[in-house]
């Protein structure tokens, strides 16, 4: 058995600060919000929680909502860090969320970024280009016909900011959202299945080398027709 040892992550006794990336960014386009929600018991949710390899078409108010209830922050506060920490669904180390969502739609060649502070997705330049590769890999694991494409990309110098040995505490992150993402499609009626791929190499192409990587991606479609 090979396994890589990630050794222990502990807080840096002096954090160094990091500059997050800057997007270069085209179209925006606001999402809508949740209005209402499925009132269903968590444990229901828990107990019916499979993943699906069949989708139909999610429309905008699904894909909205479905962001807003497993994505969005909810606050944030201000750091020593460079950046803000923020609260969000799904628990992160040091509250940084390093994650990055990136979505494709199936009639889009553009990927678009999730902003969660302002509920948009944010058109990324140069991923049409940089994510194509990607996308016919996705497909030879599982071809999602009309599925959302949903892929995770981190940002480690987040984290490695405030933590030494602090690279397992990103992929713990990644598959944390990844589980919080599964029961908000279960509960909101979606269909959602990880792939296991990460991403890369395409991911980090999208910026200076180093400071993106790959860490996932899923399929989100609405049930399928029979």
């Amino acid at each position: 058995m090979t396994w890589i040892d990630l050794a222990n992550p502990v807080p840096k006794a002096a954090p160094e600060s990091y500059a997050p990336i800057m997007w270069e960014v085209g179209e925006i386009y606001t999402l809508p919000l949740l209005s209402g929600g499925p009132n269903r018991p968590f444990y229901d949710v828990l107990d019916e929680r499979v993943s699906h390899r069949e989708f139909g078409a999610v429309k905008d108010d699904q894909l909205g909502s479905f962001l807003w209830v497993a994505c969005r922050t909810r606050w944030s506060s201000a750091s020593n860090l460079g950046f803000d920490l923020e609260h969000r669904a799904a628990p992160s180390a040091g509250a940084i969320h390093p994650i990055h969502i990136v979505i494709k739609r199936p009639d889009d060649d553009r990927w678009w970024l999730y902003e969660p502070r302002t509920h948009q997705l944010l058109e990324l330049k140069h991923a049409r280009t940089n994510l194509a590769g990607l996308y016919n890999q996705s497909m030879l694991v599982l071809d999602g016909g009309l599925a959302i494409q949903v892929l995770f990309i981190a940002e480690p110098g987040k984290t490695l900011g405030k933590y030494q040995n602090g690279c397992s505490l990103v992929w713990r992150d990644a598959g944390v959202l990844l589980g919080v993402m599964a029961l908000t499609a279960t509960a909101q009626g979606l269909n959602f299945c990880p792939l296991g791929i990460t991403g890369e190499p395409w991911a980090s192409a999208l910026a200076d080398q180093g400071k993106l990587v790959g860490v996932g991606l899923a399929l989100l479609g609405s049930v399928a027709s029979s």
